[in-house]
């Protein structure tokens, strides 16, 4: 199971550790119904040539060892897969937006009349694993929108447990506990078809007080409708353009040419 990144879902999570057969209801360290509501709600989103979705995502910083002090992102996402994705974020920091193409990523800063772009040609899924690796950002939820999600849940889950039917915001969902090597998680499923992720819950023990995550989805749409030029992205004419660093050099964009 992977690390999820901040702009994704959330940075290094993990959530209920040390998960036992008897939290899974059965005989076996693996509920079989668990495994198969994670797998068949990322199928579904994973099968869907177009799909939008908002989301909201809270997460914990740990300060001088003890103080909890929590950040915010939200926003909405639009993917169209082999056409392009386009999401709107809202953090700390200002507002961005994601526009790809299929040829070009451009990230708007819009507080500060501002973009950053690179070419590349690929898959919504090869764009997503990029960006992840060599920027200091990432596609927010991206890990829930590639068409292999259920490996980014389930690839190293070694419990996984079903907690049965709850309700979440006025849904009834399945609640479903995933434990793995480096991360657990929680998860809520709507028991409405088609089934999807509602709520993601994620703890880090490793981590001295136990800094979590938490990931809300809404307004799920298999049919969402896309305006012409959605996935494009066209500055004005006094917006300026900055060079974008990799991981290894300073986080913020800095104007090209200059300081």
């Amino acid at each position: 199971m992977k690390r999820f990144e901040v702009m994704g879902l959330c940075a290094v999570v993990a959530g209920l550790t040390g998960l036992t057969p008897a939290l899974a209801q059965d005989d076996s360290r693996l509920s079989a119904r668990a495994v198969e509501l994670v797998e068949v709600a990322t199928a579904n989103i994973a099968q869907a040539g177009e799909i939008s979705v908002s989301w909201f995502v809270s997460f914990d910083q740990v300060v001088d060892g003890r103080e909890i002090v929590t950040h915010i992102r939200s926003g909405d996402a639009l993917l169209a897969r082999g056409r392009g994705y386009y999401a709107y974020a809202e953090q700390e920091s200002g507002a961005r937006e994601f526009f790809y193409d299929g040829a070009t990523l451009t990230v708007n800063l819009v507080d500060r009349d501002a973009y950053v772009s690179a070419p590349f040609v690929g898959t919504f899924e090869q764009l997503a694993e990029r960006v992840a690796a060599e920027y200091d950002t990432a596609l927010p939820i991206w890990q829930v929108l590639v068409d292999n999600a259920a490996d980014q849940f389930l690839g190293d889950v070694t419990d996984a447990a079903y907690l049965g039917q709850k309700r979440v915001a006025g849904q009834n969902v399945h609640h479903v506990a995933l434990s793995g090597y480096d991360l657990d998680l929680q998860m809520w499923i709507s028991v409405s078809e088609p089934a999807v992720p509602v709520m993601i819950v994620g703890t880090n023990p490793y981590e001295q007080g136990w800094p979590q995550f938490r990931a809300y989805f809404t307004n799920w749409d298999f049919a969402p409708e896309i305006e012409e030029g959605t996935f494009t992205y066209v500055p004005g004419e006094e917006t300026s353009r900055l060079s974008w660093p990799k991981r290894e050099t300073e986080a913020i964009p800095q104007a090209e040419g200059g300081e």
